[in-house]
């Protein structure tokens, strides 16, 4: 660890910390921000945060589902257009399966839905 300063990188303003000895600077300015209270700061740190919690919520969703990598893979690379409301809403369907991901007012929903269609032709 060691004792440095880093900048907000909306406001600008200084605070010193201590990191990792293998932080960058610009590891050492995003940490700055996470504490930053400007409120782009506080913006930016609530979005990680909602990214955060929908990668974990997505790989806990998915964590029985082995035939479904490629879809848990996918709303993961997702997370962070959703939250920074890129996309109104996600939608990927395979087999049976209908994942959706949107945004929300102040969380991302995530939901996996199996759907069983029984057809017969007379």
């Amino acid at each position: 660890m060691k004792q440095t300063e880093g900048a907000c990188i909306y406001c600008g303003q200084i605070q010193m910390l201590a990191v990792p000895d293998n932080f960058t600077e610009e590891d050492i300015n995003l940490e700055v921000t996470k504490r930053c209270k400007c409120t782009e700061a506080e913006v930016y740190t609530r979005r990680e945060e909602q990214i955060a919690g929908a990668e974990r919520a997505i790989k806990d969703i998915f964590k029985d589902y082995d035939n479904l990598n490629e879809v848990k893979d996918y709303l993961i690379t997702a997370a962070r257009p959703v939250a920074e409301n890129k996309f109104s809403k996600i939608s990927i369907s395979k087999s049976n399966y209908t994942a959706s991901m949107k945004p929300g007012k102040d969380a991302i929903k995530i939901s996996l839905k199996f759907t069983e269609e029984q057809t017969k032709e007379i």
